[in-house]
């Protein structure tokens, strides 16, 4: 499911919007800095206050995610996995946020009954396979995540 070029792909990504990030904060306190040392406290605090709130949407919607995004694939790839085989029910189809990845839920049952049903986390970015219900795959994960899935 995940190849190399995913791995390098994230890093690549991190490395530049950290990168943008940090230069756009060392702006907005050299501007900050400028204007205490020639004494305009008013431009100096509202450099201050508006670059928190540039650095802190930022980060919150273009960074963060990048961040631990590529975290998530580095505890995928160095991680202990475990291999389960077992029946797949269904996919949901919205999406939800879990330890900062987007995911899609999968359910797949190991045994008979309603207790034995699991809950796996499908990356959202991964093109979903096409499976029907009661079909037996393989599913490998890193804790709910599902690193690979193939039909068993």
């Amino acid at each position: 499911m995940y190849t190399e070029n995913d791995f390098i792909k994230a890093n690549k990504q991190k490395k530049i919007r950290v990168t943008l990030f940090s230069i756009m904060c060392l702006i907005f306190l050299a501007a900050m800095f400028t204007f205490n040392a020639i004494r305009i406290q008013a431009l100096s605090i509202a450099c201050a206050v508006v670059g928190f709130m540039v650095a802190y949407f930022i980060y919150s919607f273009k960074v963060g995610p990048w961040v631990k995004y590529d975290r998530h694939l580095k505890e995928l790839k160095s991680g202990q996995k475990r291999t389960t085989v077992c029946e797949f029910m269904y996919f949901t189809d919205e999406t939800r946020l879990v330890d900062g990845v987007e995911v899609h839920e999968l359910i797949a049952r190991v045994g008979k009954e309603e207790e034995d049903e699991r809950l796996y986390y499908w990356d959202a970015d991964k093109k979903r396979p096409s499976l029907k219900e009661g079909d037996r795959v393989s599913i490998v994960s890193y804790g709910n995540f599902v690193v690979e899935l193939k039909n068993a």
